[in-house]
């Protein structure tokens, strides 16, 4: 008789283990549904920034071809030029998509105010040439907007490279919903 029980308790334990471990599976599927729903807007976010950084790295690389080719004139319209390179450049990084992605995902090595900070020294010092007519000066600007667009590149390469990684996680973890 005690050995006949042994045999109903394994048959009852059976059943009970396949239902745990579906119950496990569900679980962690739906853990999973859920923390992807309370994660989409960052990586709606993720994917927005790697987006812009794409556009605006091959921009940024189109100006430091044309002005490192460029031989630019002594004059003030040089110095204008590169203010306004300058100023567009501030406008590029200065986004609310970098910054959300500097405190919802993660930080990058250079961060975007030191970057928009020597952006706007080097915005500074040309428009005060040009104020002065310091036409010799011309010299200094093309480098300023060589290095500031340098410098945006490797900034905007560490966004794309965080949101991809990001992504990547993110994809992976929620590769159920697919």
């Amino acid at each position: 008789m005690s050995a006949l029980g042994g045999w109903v308790a394994v048959g009852a334990a059976i059943p009970t283990v396949w239902f745990l471990s579906r119950q496990v599976r569900d679980a962690e599927k739906q853990h999973r549904t859920i923390v992807s729903i309370q994660t989409r807007p960052t990586y709606m976010l993720a994917k927005k920034a790697a987006e812009t950084s794409l556009s605006i790295k091959a921009q940024c690389e189109e100006t430091i071809g044309r002005w490192e080719v460029m031989k630019l004139p002594r004059n003030l319209d040089s110095l204008r030029s590169a203010v306004e390179r300058l100023e567009f450049l501030h406008h590029f990084i200065d986004r609310i998509e970098f910054a959300r992605m500097q405190t919802e995902i993660e930080f990058t090595l250079l961060r975007p105010e030191q970057l928009i900070s020597s952006i706007d020294e080097a915005a500074r010092i040309v428009k005060s040439d040009l104020d002065e007519l310091h036409i010799e000066r011309v010299s200094y600007a093309r480098e300023a907007v060589i290095g500031t667009h340098k410098h945006a590149v490797l900034y905007l390469e560490q966004v794309h490279e965080i949101c991809q990684s990001y992504i990547s996680d993110f994809d992976r973890i929620t590769e159920h919903l697919r």
